[in-house]
Formats: structure tokens, C-alpha cells, sequence
């Protein structure tokens, strides 16, 4: 039996966004991993470690993202601070 207008349409909305979630994961994919490399090359170089917590003091706006950055922009500042020089 041929399926409806209606059938077609909700066939090709569920389609739609089927890909709209699978941006949304890739996106999210490349996102960690810019994220792990500038972290991992942060310290290592202390003028992008430097940088880098500049950007995460001034930039982060939610407070859940503040208190789960917080851990690395501790880590940040002690190593900014055994490296300078």
C-alpha cells in the first residue's frame, strides 16, 4: 500500500533529524579534540598555557562550566607559575 503525504512527510522530518544529531555528535567530537590537543600542548608551552586560561577566566559564563573548568585552570596556574621565568 503507498504511503501517505502525511506518512512521507513525518518519514523525512525523522530523517532530517536523524542528521541534525549526527552534526551535533560530530561537532561535539571535534570539539574534544581541539580541546585535548591545546590542553596537552598548554603544557607544555607556557605563553599557550598563558593563553589558554586567559581565554577560560574571561570567556566562561555558566557556572557549571566555570566549576568544571576550575580543576584545569588550577593546574594551569601552577604550571604558568613553576615555568616563568
Amino acid at each position: 500500500m503507498p504511503r501517505t503525504i502525511d506518512q512521507q512527510i513525518a518519514e523525512a522530518e525523522n530523517r532530517v533529524q536523524r542528521l541534525k544529531a549526527k552534526k551535533r555528535t560530530k561537532d561535539t567530537r571535534r570539539k574534544i579534540i581541539v580541546g585535548a590537543v591545546m590542553t596537552a600542548q598548554a603544557f607544555k608551552d607556557v605563553n599557550l598555557a598563558e593563553y589558554l586560561l586567559f581565554f577560560l577566566e574571561n570567556d566562561l559564563t555558566r557556572d557549571v562550566d566555570k566549576r568544571d573548568a576550575q580543576p584545569l585552570m588550577n593546574d594551569l596556574r601552577k604550571f604558568i607559575e613553576k615555568n616563568q621565568t
